[in-house]
């Protein structure tokens, strides 16, 4: 089966052919034009994402009506169930120690998920998203809307009422940046598309995890100021990660993940459900490496 995360094609065209095509907005990322602005209003709490472009989280793939009929990518996994939480109660026995056997009886072991995961990825030909107003905005483009299918069994069968559990569960929105050799030579304040989308994401939901502003280091020479921008570090940015100790899934109802291919310019916006971080953790559990559960669980 072909991997949707694997899928690294992404067709940029001209925001206006795309805006001709059909451009939608992107729910939940209007606010302030920058980080400061968003600070003197104090600090934002992040708030999940309830879904996208009128559609909620856990809505069937049957209640869309414009994607296609095929997906331009599935991947599939299958784990055990997942050690949620262990309980005992000490039995105290007549020294007042705990008693090996009592104790033990009362041992309780709670599990979630497992079985098998299916992701499926749709795209809407000439749809796309603008973050931001028309002058400073980011065209985003392609949408890829996500569907999560999961279910407890051991075989390698679709279940025959499939369509009543494939439900929408994320979105991969893209964009175009500035590869880094193209920074090479640019002045300390220029701005580039992923600053943009880090400033909406900031204001829209808040410091994601990990998060530290750096100042530039510039270096003054006898020539003047310069600032080499190809030297850039660029940080993956997650909203609402999972826990350290349980990489299972988020906690929240949906996280955000900002990410950047410094050497091709690619950026990508992820909006994940829980039932994504547990397709990524099937796929890493069963072969390392794989790029979704590395993306979404990137250290800076």
């Amino acid at each position: 089966m072909r991997d949707p995360v694997i899928h690294k094609e992404a067709r940029f065209v001209n925001a206006k052919a795309i805006f001709m095509l059909g451009v939608i907005a992107v729910l939940g990322l209007a606010g302030a034009s920058a980080p400061a602005e968003a600070a003197k209003k104090g600090r934002v709490k992040y708030v999940a994402p309830t879904g996208f472009a009128g559609h909620a989280w856990g809505d069937l793939r049957t209640a869309f009506t414009g994607l296609p009929n095929e997906p331009m990518g599935v991947g599939a996994a299958w784990i055990n169930p997942v050690l949620k939480e262990t309980r005992f109660e000490c039995i105290m026995d007549a020294t007042g120690a705990c008693d090996f056997n009592a104790t033990l009886n009362t041992l309780r072991k709670t599990f979630e998920g497992g079985g098998f995961y299916v992701l499926s990825e749709y795209t809407i030909d000439g749809q796309g998203a603008r973050m931001g107003d028309e002058e400073n905005g980011v065209m985003l483009y392609p949408i890829v809307y996500q569907f999560c299918a999961n279910w407890p069994a051991t075989k390698k069968e679709v279940p025959p009422k499939f369509d009543e559990i494939n439900e929408f569960c994320g979105v991969r929105l893209m964009f175009q940046s500035d590869p880094r050799e193209q920074l090479r030579g640019k002045p300390s304040d220029y701005v580039t598309n992923y600053d943009r989308v880090l400033e909406k994401l900031l204001a829209r939901f808040g410091r994601p995890a990990n998060f530290t502003q750096r100042g530039r280091v510039v270096i003054e020479t006898l020539e003047g100021e310069s600032s080499d921008q190809s030297d850039r570090k660029f940080s993956i940015y997650r909203w609402c990660p999972a826990p350290i100790d349980n990489q299972f899934h988020t906690n929240c109802s949906a996280s955000v993940t900002l990410a950047l291919d410094p050497a091709t310019g690619v950026g990508t916006v992820l909006y994940s459900t829980p039932l994504i971080w547990e397709f990524a953790f099937a796929r890493e559990k069963n072969k390392k490496g794989d790029r979704l559960f590395k993306m979404l669980h990137a250290r800076k």
